[in-house]
């Protein structure tokens, strides 16, 4: 970079107020609004209801728990019980 930039740079960032951030709750909740109307039309899990970008063939989201595994076809295997001490 040139001088020049970097002086030019340096004064812009100089000039920048940081406004000091403050909770507002009317502007959370409605943000918070909006993201749930877009994923009003997103697709949703038949077994735990995440909404996801795309479903399976079985419509189950990506998650590999024992109970999408079951749903799926595929068999799980029992889990041992643990040793006494």
């Amino acid at each position: 970079m040139t001088a020049v930039l970097e002086a030019n740079i340096a004064r812009s960032l100089a000039a920048v107020e940081e406004k000091v951030w403050e909770p507002n709750r009317e502007v959370t909740l409605e943000r918070l609004r909006i993201v749930d109307m877009m994923h009003e039309v997103w697709p949703k899990c038949r077994l735990c209801g995440q909404t996801v970008n795309r479903l399976d063939a079985f419509g189950l989201c990506s998650k590999v728990s024992a109970s999408h595994l079951q749903r799926r076809g595929i068999p799980v295997p029992k889990k041992k019980a643990e040793a006494l001490p």
